[in-house]
């Protein structure tokens, strides 16, 4: 299968091949994929951001409940035209509840919901011309891949093709998605993987005001998944149609978007671009969201000597930059540092000492050798400083980059 497009914006390779912004290959990830930054992409690239200027979608202080339950509570955000739109978070958050509001699946909310500036609360899901790939499937048991990838194309609401015509998008779609080889068979001759490739094709072959993408690459291995963001950013580029993209996986959340809505317990925590989520995550949940290995956290105080701002707790003592002073609002001194294993250096000492843990374990990611030590109610994960692993039971030396460190309230438990 043809590997297909790869996205030009380092922040976005990065995050395909695993890397981000602190890793030591990123600027390999620039040298090595330069060669893909063509005039033909720049110009796009321009064309797109002409139309980003129209909010296509807008959820204007929506609540939805089910019951006692609130799944959605005041929330409010906006798609611009041709935006890639992904909604963030983990399981229960409110994500798939979103794209049934826009679809017309779920009724009985309040606030507003305006697809090209028309409120939808009383328009039929027929007449919204959404597109939208469940991660369930949804095909048709009884008709073919070809068949269920060309059923949207042969409604009565759609445009009048040939057959020929019909067959000609088919096959480009399948072809993309690496499924061109499955067409004369039944979903019950398919793969999980397969089958989401089946519905997300069959989505994608329509032209609606928008596409509502739940999951649809969830199901596939590593390997497929990886090809599979590269080819949804091509045709994400070529369609020129606004996405709304819903996944728990930073990775596509990073690699894909052009911003990105983190829900938490159905309330917006945090809405910007890749760079903003990853370098200024505004809460210790989306800090804890986002990452490989996770952001650690230590809870500790804020203290100011002699015009030194200090952050103390059981374990560490860190000096940190003035700035970090007014981060918090109401003036808090109980805090949580959050800082990434990648800004967080282990060296091997022979006896305990000030910023001094044990050591608990270790793994090895790609080129880096990461240490996990005993801080009592939770482990810390560093980089090491050297290629061989620390031996377990020896003491490591945390060494801080201050300048990445993030201070948060403290808004959830931690466990070891």
């Amino acid at each position: 299968m043809e590997f297909g497009y790869i996205s030009r914006d380092p922040f976005h390779l990065a995050c395909f091949f695993g890397g981000h912004r602190s890793n030591i290959f990123w600027d390999n990830y620039i040298d090595i994929f330069s060669r893909f930054i063509s005039q033909d992409y720049t110009q796009i690239q321009l064309q797109r951001s002409r139309v980003k200027t129209m909010n296509k979608l807008e959820f204007q202080n929506v609540t939805k409940k089910y019951g006692r339950t609130t799944a959605l509570s005041n929330v409010s955000f906006s798609c611009k035209e041709a935006e890639f739109f992904t909604l963030f978070g983990p399981s229960g958050a409110g994500k798939t509840t979103c794209l049934e509001l826009i679809a017309g699946i779920e009724k009985d909310y309040s606030g507003k919901i305006l697809l090209e500036n028309r409120d939808v609360k009383n328009v039929t899901i027929q007449d919204r011309n959404i597109s939208m790939a469940f991660e369930n499937y949804s095909l048709y048991p009884h008709l073919s891949v070809n068949e269920n990838i060309a059923f949207p194309l042969r409604s009565p609401r759609a445009q009048l093709r040939s057959e020929q015509e019909i067959q000609k998008i088919v096959e480009k779609n399948a072809s993309d998605l690496g499924i061109e080889h499955l067409l004369d068979r039944n979903p019950v001759q398919l793969s999980g993987g397969q089958k989401q490739r089946v519905s997300l094709a069959r989505a994608l072959v329509r032209e609606p005001a928008a596409f509502l993408l739940d999951e649809p690459i969830a199901h596939l291995d590593a390997k497929l998944r990886t090809i599979a963001r590269a080819n949804l950013k091509e045709i994400a580029l070529n369609l020129g149609t606004t996405i709304v993209y819903v996944t728990h996986d930073f990775r596509e959340a990073l690699g894909l978007s052009d911003r990105i809505c983190v829900l938490r317990d159905g309330i917006v925590e945090q809405i910007g671009t890749p760079q903003e989520i990853w370098n200024d995550p505004n809460s210790d949940f989306v800090g804890h969201m986002v990452g490989e290995p996770v952001m650690n956290f230590i809870d500790g105080f804020l203290l100011e000597e002699n015009e030194v701002l200090y952050f103390k707790s059981q374990h560490l003592t860190v000096t940190l930059p003035l700035s970090k002073k007014n981060v918090l609002k109401n003036n808090v001194r109980n805090v949580r540092l959050g800082i990434r294993p990648n800004d967080l250096i282990a060296s091997q000492r022979e006896s305990m000492g000030e910023n001094c843990l044990e050591v608990f374990g270790f793994e090895r990611k790609s080129n880096n050798v990461y240490i996990h030590v005993d801080a009592s109610d939770r482990l810390l994960i560093a980089r090491s400083d050297v290629d061989n692993p620390m031996k377990v039971g020896s003491y490591a030396h945390l060494g801080v980059m201050a300048e990445n460190i993030h201070i948060f309230e403290k808004s959830f438990e931690v466990s070891r």
